[in-house]
């Protein structure tokens, strides 16, 4: 999910849907043990994550199955180590 303003984009089976809500509103409704909050702008569906690598700029990026990359801040890393741990 990405935030966009005061709209979500949620992607699902190759498809991306708006929802008027914050990301932090709807947040608050998903599985804490399936979704984190990565970056200010995505949280991150753990189902989706292939693997967590290291950009040009040694920021951290989470690579999904689909090849997509999203940014990981660092307290959104700090947040999903505790989860891959």
């Amino acid at each position: 999910m990405q935030a966009q303003d005061d709209y979500v984009c949620v992607r699902c089976e190759g498809k991306d849907y708006l929802k008027e809500q914050t990301l932090a509103e709807m947040e608050t409704s998903l599985d804490p043990a399936t979704f984190v909050r990565i970056h200010r702008s995505f949280v991150l569906n753990l189902d989706r994550l292939a693997r967590v690598e290291l950009d040009e700029r040694e920021n951290r990026v989470a690579i999904l199955n689909d090849g997509r990359r999203l940014p990981i801040s660092r307290a959104g890393y700090a947040r999903l180590s505790t989860l891959l741990t």
